[in-house]
């Protein structure tokens, strides 16, 4: 999820991220790529008010270049099923996202964001700690009329074991014009303030930005209803409340079929009670602006 930020705070971001990646971010990519680095379940997951909202699945979490406990996720449903090692994930943060471990166990791909600056930091990073590693890193903007064509660009007859997307705006459009009759495991960010019944998502519109303040995204219920119609089936849902895992139907035998009406999960309860507030008006107020499906 990235944030909509201010021109100061993106200057001294800008700064930092190129004397991180020129000095420091190879060394930190090293020791978080070790196998000696996992960060496993936080202690707020041992308690037993937290605890009721757990499904068996979040057991496995751990981070280890994801951006929260994605990597446990993932690394158990390919324990479960057989894979060609392939991924492609849309909208990453060139230090962390949901495929990088994969890279380091050895995986190829296709990394496609918006930020030139991000591709670029990454690319050459990844060459120097990777420099045997097979993967794509295209910058464009992704939208319905060009996502098919950027998924089958110069590998039309490759299987997708893991597609991950993160663009914090028209997902639910994307899912909905994508071909996935090559995907196995689709891994989509939820916008978790819409709650866990309503099917909800904004309108499709390329010059969308986003805020963090409701209105962004589409709702898991509304997710869930999209891919089942895409013979797709609902296997995950991070703790934190970010990320929702789909596997294609003839895999999901494999695993618990969860629902989101019980497996919902938000990222609401880290925020002071201030904030919620002013986000659930917001959203009150603009709620004009979202499609009930």
């Amino acid at each position: 999820m990235k944030k909509s930020k201010s021109l100061f705070t993106r200057i001294c971001q800008s700064f930092l991220k190129r004397f991180f990646t020129n000095t420091l971010f190879p060394y930190f990519l090293f020791f978080r790529t070790s196998k000696n680095f996992k960060r496993k379940i936080n202690s707020e997951k041992q308690s037993n008010k937290f605890s009721n909202i757990l499904d068996k699945i979040n057991q496995y979490e751990y981070k280890i270049t994801s951006q929260n406990n994605e990597d446990g996720i993932i690394e158990f449903i390919f324990s479960k099923i057989p894979n060609n090692k392939y991924f492609v994930e849309i909208g990453f943060e060139y230090y962390e996202f949901n495929s990088l471990n994969l890279i380091k166990s050895g995986w190829e791909g296709k990394l496609i964001d918006t930020s030139l600056e991000d591709s670029l930091a990454l690319e050459k990073n990844l060459k120097r700690n990777f420099p045997n590693s097979k993967v794509k890193i295209i910058t464009t903007k992704v939208d319905k009329k060009n996502i098919n064509d950027l998924l089958l660009q110069e590998d039309s007859n490759k299987k997708i074991d893991f597609f991950s997307l993160d663009i914090d705006s028209y997902d639910y459009w994307i899912l909905e014009k994508m071909n996935l009759s090559k995907v196995s495991v689709l891994c989509c960010e939820y916008n978790h303030w819409l709650g866990r019944e309503k099917k909800l998502t904004i309108a499709y519109d390329e010059n969308f930005e986003f805020l963090d303040n409701g209105i962004w995204g589409a709702s898991l219920a509304a997710l869930v209803d999209l891919l089942k119609k895409k013979n797709f089936s609902l296997i995950a849902v991070e703790s934190s409340g970010t990320n929702a895992f789909f596997v294609k139907n003839d895999l999901a035998k494999n695993f618990e079929v969860l629902t989101p009406e019980k497996s919902f999960k938000s990222v609401g309860r880290f925020y002071d009670q201030n904030k919620k507030k002013e986000i659930f008006q917001n959203i009150k107020k603009n709620y004009h602006k979202l499609i009930e499906l």
